[in-house]
């Protein structure tokens, strides 16, 4: 689209510089602008001569703002309603929606589900596109790493819209912050899915009362007039949940034994009940997260209308996404070594639960976050002292904050057979090389993050490239 023909669909006060020239994308965020890409910006953003100057030197061609902004060389329009003018831009750049579009939130699951939905339609020959912390995919082929969990969303628009007739369904995670910062606002969804809701984020949030409501927003606010509501029956309040959701919407549930979904560990094969119905299948996943989170996979594959013999035949395929109980050389028997992203409380419970063996707790390498919520580090501590075996504490990213005080705050709450190791890379060392026959290690926190973040400063580290190469060396 050209420049010049801007002006025919938003309101502007003023142009400046005006070239006849075509543009490609359009960004809110800076860091996001690409070469011949349009860049908008409201008056009251902070740092504004530094995001401008930024997005110059990123490539845009032209800005938008609700001011005139001085000594600009590039096109400025000058309009009366910023979110009126994105909107409509979006709208004639990107104009045809998804089949289907398909949100997860919840604090811990939405990248497994999102990979499992993004499988089960893509080995069904069904196109899909899918935005998450693992980055953006398309047919499960990366395109690009995502800095966010959810962008905001002129990229949401951007990867979920197409110019021409869009033959793709589209799923995405959606983060507490996205939806408390009004990140989806242009966005609704025909499924919305709730995976669970534990402490997580309140250093941001400050209370879990206001963390809950910001999740909730993508069923009251952003979920269509009669779409789908995926719900975990487990979750503490979920009848409530159900009762607040508008008349029309239509509900499958999961997690529990009465519930519309389940999966059940049988002695060969797994048992998975569809609305009463049930199916024995073998299927590569094995724990209880797994099944929860494949069961609400399954359940916003029924809301699509693709039908449970379809989905059936292709969970035989389904595995686990990179840093998700990722096992660490699959060949190796005498232990098992995974990697796994939990970060809260009730997610590494779950994992450690989830991976006992013969009745033996499994060990763990565990660090918590700087600059996070600090109240996790407690009940971390806690948990991994109850239900893990040998205890390595050592850094996660520790941003801004004292690692050294990170760890202690750990570390008392799990003396007794707690192990501090600063270094993460000698701590997965020393956890592997002090493996046992039939031992289980849980290394966890960080998942499929290839980077710590120590004084700002981001450093090369990858938890499953580390493992590897100790297991191989002990092998």
């Amino acid at each position: 689209m050209l420049l010049t023909e801007i002006p025919n669909f938003i309101e502007c006060k003023k142009i400046y510089n005006l070239k006849k020239i075509n543009f490609n994308k359009i960004y809110t965020n800076s860091a996001n602008v690409s070469k011949s890409s349009v860049f908008v910006i409201e008056k009251k953003t902070k740092l504004r001569k530094i995001y401008i100057n930024e997005a110059i030197k990123n490539g845009a061609i032209a800005i938008i703002s609700n001011e005139f902004i001085q000594n600009l060389s590039i096109t400025q329009f000058v309009v009366v309603n910023i979110d009126l003018s994105l909107l409509n831009i979006l709208k004639k750049i990107r104009s045809n929606k998804p089949l289907h579009t398909i949100a997860i939130t919840g604090t811990n699951g939405k990248t497994s589900v999102a990979w499992y939905i993004s499988q089960i339609l893509n080995y069904n020959k069904i196109l899909v596109k899918s935005y998450g912390t693992l980055g953006y995919y398309v047919n499960l082929t990366k395109k690009y790493n995502s800095k966010l969990t959810t962008p905001d969303y002129t990229i949401l628009h951007q990867t979920a819209y197409s110019s021409k007739k869009n033959l793709y369904n589209y799923v995405f995670e959606a983060s507490s912050h996205a939806l408390a910062q009004n990140r989806i606002k242009f966005l609704n969804v025909d499924t919305a899915a709730l995976t669970n809701i534990s402490r997580d984020h309140l250093d941001y949030h400050k209370n879990f009362k206001k963390y809950k409501e910001a999740k909730l927003k993508l069923f009251f606010k952003h979920l269509n007039e009669g779409g789908y509501a995926i719900l975990n029956d487990k979750i503490k309040g979920i009848e409530n949940i159900k009762n607040k959701l508008r008349k029309n919407t239509k509900i499958i549930t999961y997690g529990k034994a009465n519930s519309d979904v389940n999966i059940i560990k049988s002695k060969k094969q797994v048992l998975i009940i569809v609305f009463k119905k049930k199916y024995f299948i073998n299927i590569n996943l094995n724990s209880s997260i797994e099944f929860e989170n494949l069961a609400c996979a399954i359940a916003c594959s029924l809301s699509i209308n693709l039908k449970i013999k379809k989905i059936l035949t292709v969970l035989k395929k389904i595995f686990n996404p990179p840093g998700r109980l990722q096992k660490v050389l699959n060949d190796n028997t005498n232990f098992k070594v995974y990697i796994d992203y939990a970060h809260t409380p009730e997610a590494l419970k779950e994992v450690l639960l989830s991976k006992t063996y013969n009745n033996k707790k499994p060990n763990v390498v565990f660090g918590c976050g700087g600059d996070r919520d600090k109240g996790k580090r407690k009940k971390m501590g806690k948990i991994a002292n109850l239900y893990a075996n040998r205890i390595y504490i050592t850094d996660d990213n520790p941003r801004f904050e004292d690692s050294s005080k990170i760890r202690q705050s750990i570390l008392k709450h799990c003396k007794n057979h707690a192990i501090e190791i600063p270094e993460r890379k000698k701590a997965i060392k020393n956890a592997i090389n002090d493996l046992k026959k039939n031992e289980i290690l849980i290394i966890a926190g960080k998942g499929h993050e290839n980077f710590q973040i120590i004084s700002g400063i981001s450093y090369p580290l990858d938890d499953y490239k580390l493992a590897t190469n100790a297991l191989r060396k002990k092998l």
